[in-house]
């Protein structure tokens, strides 16, 4: 069987490839203004967020199903809002332009599969994964944390906050999870950093992901821990995550949307 695999950023379009190969003959489509992981190597390289061109590769691969992962930062978002594709979405809300984008492929007769298919190795458990035990005080952030976040995922503003001792210092907009962090720990040394799903967040497109990078990140600004959200999160480069854990003291907590 064929799949197409449409490809964003991160490492997590490399990881499906990889599981995806086991069972179908991928091909990769991604575009050229993304920032590709060096290991992803598609296929095809579209120049632009079009419909015709996408279209175009489904007729000539004629794959039996379909698969999108990966990030499209929401700055490209806006610079392509006039195209075919977005003139059609009811908004530029993450739920309309995901929901408008799966219709249109299941007009073409493709199966839609969700990355979570080849991805379950890699989802949050509950518990302190790496790192020492946060104390009360920081399992209280934590929760108050996480229940802003709730609301600002469901909200579809962003799904990360960074909070200190019971105020929060940074919420996530359009600039994504890496500036907020940024922003907040800038603000806030310490910090601990809250990341969540939407109650209804729809996986066959979009599941929050964190890695090296953002632990590295945490650790550089001196923050003090990050809180996933269990069972609906993604934590890739695990060994690379332990590593940097040791060395910037950063715990990494999984949490279940109703403890504490």
């Amino acid at each position: 069987m064929k799949m197409l695999l449409l490809a964003g950023e991160g490492i997590v379009p490399v990881l499906v490839r990889k599981e995806a190969e086991k069972s179908f003959e991928v091909t990769v489509v991604s575009y050229r203004f993304l920032r590709l992981h060096p290991q992803l190597n598609p296929e095809y390289l579209l120049e632009c967020l079009s419909l015709e061109e996408l279209f175009g590769v489904l007729e000539r691969e004629k794959p039996e199903a379909l698969c999108l992962v990966g990030k499209v930062p929401k700055a490209h978002v806006f610079a392509s809002q006039n195209s075919s594709f977005f003139a059609l979405c009811r908004s530029l809300r993450d739920r309309d332009i995901i929901e408008d984008f799966i219709r249109l492929l299941k007009d073409q007769g493709v199966e839609i599969l969700s990355p979570l298919t080849f991805l379950k190795t890699w989802v949050t458990q509950e518990g302190v994964l790496f790192g020492p035990p946060p104390t009360e005080e920081e399992w209280q952030d934590v929760a108050y944390g996480f229940r802003i976040a709730r609301f600002l995922a469901d909200e579809e503003i962003g799904q990360t906050v960074v909070v200190k001792r019971g105020t929060i210092v940074a919420l996530e907009g359009a600039e994504g999870t890496d500036e907020t962090i940024r922003r907040g720990l800038s603000l806030a040394q310490g910090g601990i950093v809250v990341k969540v799903a939407r109650s209804d967040q729809n996986f066959l497109v979009d599941i929050p992901t964190v890695g090296a990078e953002t632990i590295r990140l945490i650790g550089e600004g001196k923050g003090r821990l990050i809180a996933l959200e269990s069972s609906k999160t993604l934590l890739v480069d695990r060994q690379e995550v332990r590593d940097l854990s040791e060395r910037f003291g950063v715990t990494v907590v999984g949490m279940a949307r109703c403890k504490r």
